[in-house]
């Protein structure tokens, strides 16, 4: 994004309290989250408008919820012819990486660039909620960003915040939450 085109983008801001030490032992049975690469010192780097301007692969990614349902969207039906058909279906169904989240221990089920839902009674803690259908397909995104698309109802969620949580049990806690009550929207 130009520098001279950003006005209209919101910083990232730092919003309540970190997780206690006491509440990470009792959730999780480990004295301190692990340290990755996703920290709140690295997305605050997204605000300076020379990053904004070069863009990152993979991270930092400028747009409103409404323009990325859309893009789900277009994953799901394709209206525009843009990919072929095969590839497509690959993206959104082949999982190549069922390797467990070192943390939760749940498989990744990832496809190429996307997570699906799966059908192990997981999705929660791949962020996808638990009313959606195991075909569900998205992206949980850092500080609490969630956006996914289900093909057995054709509903599209995205869930976009400039706050970054701090606290991040409940930052988790929300993305499912609310995807959970998104899916239920489609369904009888």
């Amino acid at each position: 994004m130009p520098v001279d085109e950003q006005g209209d983008i919101l910083d990232l801001e730092e919003r309540g309290e970190p997780v206690t030490a006491e509440e990470v032992k009792a959730v999780l049975g480990i004295d301190v989250l692990p340290v990755t690469e996703v920290t709140d010192e690295a997305l605050m780097a997204f605000n300076g408008p020379d990053v904004r301007a070069i863009g990152i692969p993979g991270g930092g990614g400028i747009s409103d919820a409404a323009s990325l349902a859309l893009f789900y969207q277009a994953l799901l039906h394709d209206p525009k012819g843009l990919w072929d058909p095969a590839l497509l279906h690959d993206v959104k169904t082949n999982v190549r990486n069922h390797f467990p989240d070192p943390l939760l221990g749940a498989p990744a089920e990832r496809t190429l660039g996307l997570i699906t839902a799966g059908r192990d009674g997981m999705s929660n803690l791949r962020g996808f909620g638990r009313t959606g259908s195991p075909g569900t397909f998205g992206h949980n995104g850092a500080a609490g960003q969630i956006a996914w698309a289900d093909p057995d109802t054709g509903l599209s969620f995205v869930y976009l915040t400039n706050g970054i949580d701090k606290h991040a049990f409940r930052q988790a806690r929300r993305g499912v939450a609310l995807s959970s009550m998104a899916a239920v929207c489609a369904t009888a």
